[in-house]
């Protein structure tokens, strides 16, 4: 979902050879694995160069198989995600000249090609987003989903004038519920984000980070009419000069405009998104809510009106005691206890989101250290309880469970 908007890395990723005979043997042994997606399971660059040089030999086998080609072309995205190279490489063009020499009209080509275009600056995706969106396969796949997902909510289309839902907003609906029905996402996932929306004031505003909690609360409004009130606002969107204007206009507020010089600025895409933030925040007048993350860059200059009610932060220029919300979000508001069940239905942790559990334990565990503070040892250990099970169900390493664990101390 998101791609570097201001600064695209030029650095280009040259493809490696394989150095010996007995290598090359041994890689045409071999068989391809399905390359899922960094949220599903995550691995290293070489392991993805691999699948890729796997599913090009599938490719070059039956040069019509667009399955083969797009599982090349995502593994060749995913090890330039992790070189950190953006857009248009040498590795994915490669890829995408030999889509378009035999599959050129094709559902796969052109998602791969907005795929591509989408983090290209002067990039122009709309054209191949809107084929892909007509050659669309009946059984889609989650990640092809999403990416359309992506494309129908970042034009800015689907905010419907008069609230009314308009043809673009219809189709987003569908995309999402299409992913509900098809159990997309592990049902975890599904739930702490709906513990998250449940805690905020109607009518919020909800800046949220990542695909996972974006998709998913799309989602839980699109499936199941819930929280349909709050507007969530991917923060890499906000970049995107029509979508911008489409949630102001939507929120009933002027347009951004500055006449600040971003490019001269050292941290520029970082001052441009506090500056639009700022701009929405204070012009909006709703409910404003953060989805909690490691860094937030963007919000450095307002980090100290961000105050913790649970599983989210809320933007406050007034300071109030965010401890006595929390405790009512935990209390009366969050659905926890499906933490210390087992597993009715078998379902896969996503290696690469399952973290978003480890948030439990980050955001309420200052809410522990209240309730101890105050005498409540029948809620303290409760809680506790909640937030020892939802880390140790995590497959991470038990050194690392013992450091989350440990926040619970009372040092």
């Amino acid at each position: 979902m998101k791609c570097k908007t201001f600064i695209i890395a030029a650095a280009v990723f040259l493809l490696g050879c394989i150095g010996t005979l007995q290598a090359f043997t041994a890689l045409e042994k071999e068989e391809p694995q399905e390359i899922r997606g960094i949220v599903v399971e995550d691995h290293d660059s070489l392991w993805y160069e691999t699948q890729q040089q796997l599913w090009l030999q599938k490719a070059a086998a039956n040069p019509t198989d667009e399955h083969a080609w797009q599982q090349a072309f995502e593994a060749a995205r995913y090890a330039d995600m992790i070189a950190e190279d953006w857009g248009r490489t040498e590795r994915k063009q490669a890829i995408l000249d030999k889509m378009n020499e035999y599959i050129p009209n094709s559902f796969t080509y052109n998602l791969c090609m907005y795929m591509t275009e989408i983090c290209e600056r002067g990039g122009n995706p709309e054209p191949y987003a809107e084929r892909a969106l007509q050659l669309m396969p009946e059984n889609i796949a989650r990640k092809d989903a999403e990416m359309l997902i992506s494309y129908l909510w970042m034009s800015g289309k689907t905010f419907a004038k008069d609230r009314k839902p308009n043809a673009e907003q219809q189709q987003l609906m569908k995309f999402a519920q299409k992913l509900y029905t098809a159990n997309a996402y592990p049902s975890y996932l599904l739930r702490y984000t709906y513990n998250s929306l449940q805690g905020m004031d109607e009518n919020a505003i909800y800046f949220v980070n990542g695909d996972v909690p974006g998709y998913t609360s799309l989602v839980i409004q699109a499936a199941l009419s819930q929280h349909t009130d709050k507007i969530i606002v991917p923060v890499s969107f906000l970049y995107v000069e029509t979508y911008r204007k489409a949630l102001c206009h939507y929120l009933g507020i002027a347009d951004f405009e500055t006449t600040k010089d971003y490019a001269s600025m050292e941290n520029r895409a970082d001052m441009f998104m506090q500056d639009i933030l700022g701009h929405i925040i204070n012009k909006c007048k709703r409910p404003v809510y953060f989805f909690p993350t490691g860094s937030y860059p963007e919000t450095d200059s307002f980090k100290k009106n961000l105050y913790n009610e649970g599983l989210v932060f809320k933007y406050s220029t007034r300071s109030y005691d965010n401890m006595v919300v929390a405790k009512r979000n935990v209390e009366s508001k969050y659905h926890m206890q499906y933490l210390t069940e087992p597993n009715f239905v078998s379902e896969e942790q996503w290696k690469g989101s399952e973290r978003i559990q480890l948030n439990y334990m980050v955001m309420l565990a200052p809410v522990v250290k209240s309730y101890k503070e105050e005498g409540d040892t029948l809620h303290a250990n409760q809680l506790a309880r909640y937030l020892t099970t939802a880390v140790v169900k995590t497959s991470l390493p038990d050194e690392e469970k013992v450091k989350y664990i440990n926040l619970l101390g009372d040092k």
